[in-house]
């Protein structure tokens, strides 16, 4: 279960946005493996957030 966590999916997707947007973690802490990060910053800018997650 932990590797598919830390291999990302839709729902860490989901959370890493939310926690981002929260200022719980910064887009730094996302892990780099499979592209996460760059889904992230994609999944922020679709919503209407910068990378900070504040809403631009």
């Amino acid at each position: 279960m932990a590797g598919t966590i830390m291999e990302g999916g839709e729902n860490m997707l989901a959370v890493y946005v939310a926690m981002i947007h929260k200022g719980v973690i910064s887009i730094d802490d996302v892990p780099t493996a499979g592209g996460n990060r760059d889904k992230v910053k994609a999944a922020l800018e679709a919503t209407g957030m910068d990378q900070n997650g504040n809403i631009v």
